[in-house]
């Protein structure tokens, strides 16, 4: 069931996060990690609450709202060296409220029929392609989010820094969500840059992280 994407940002937190004063040293995390780390803080004072034996408030692990919708118009992916990819999709992020999500996720990612030339490089001009093809795309009032698939738990990336910065998460209706790669992904990036066929069916998908339609 899909989450309104504002209870993410509320619960967790924004992914960019400045590390000093200065402003191009920021480091990004997804939201698989901050949750991870949540999870982490949570049993170290939850251990040494039981070990007290106050008799006190219990302390609570922060909710994590999953969301079942890995993809929206505006995709990009971050490998392990830093490039930055980018893939559209016609169907776009549609924010529902729905539940607690403490009983839900986490979910497969939705097969998406990805392939290796619709994954586009744009490591040395992602702001020369953000006015192009994302900022010229958008109307003022629209609701745009933008997906960021890493495949590390965090990062720096002075391109990311851009995104950011030309985007304007801040505006009203403007949206940056960072997350860890799907499965799809990881491997049809593998294969572009491989430059090797691609052919989906031979490959053995985890059903677990990717939902292939029956």
């Amino acid at each position: 069931m899909k989450k309104i994407i504002f209870i993410l940002f509320v619960i967790l937190g924004s992914c960019k996060e400045a590390k000093h004063t200065d402003e191009k040293d920021i480091t990004y995390y997804t939201t698989e990690a901050i949750q991870e780390k949540n999870e982490r803080e949570y049993l170290v004072k939850l251990k040494e609450f039981r070990d007290k034996d106050s008799g006190g408030i219990e302390p609570v692990l922060i909710p994590y709202f999953y969301d079942d919708q890995f993809y929206s118009n505006h995709n990009f992916i971050i490998d392990s060296l830093n490039n930055i990819y980018y893939h559209y999709r016609l169907e776009s992020y549609i924010s529902v409220i729905c539940a607690t999500g403490l009983a839900e996720g986490p979910f497969p990612a939705p097969y998406i029929q990805l392939q290796p030339e619709r994954i586009i490089d744009v490591t040395d001009n992602i702001e020369t392609f953000l006015k192009s093809r994302v900022m010229d795309s958008i109307k003022n009032e629209e609701e745009t989010y933008i997906f960021i698939g890493s495949q590390k738990d965090s990062f720096q990336s002075p391109a990311v820094d851009q995104l950011f910065l030309n985007f304007n998460p801040d505006y009203r209706n403007r949206f940056i969500l960072c997350r860890r790669t799907t499965e799809e992904e990881n491997i049809v990036l593998q294969y572009k840059k491989s430059g090797e066929p691609y052919n989906p069916d031979t490959i053995k998908w985890n059903p677990d992280l990717t939902a292939i339609p029956k």
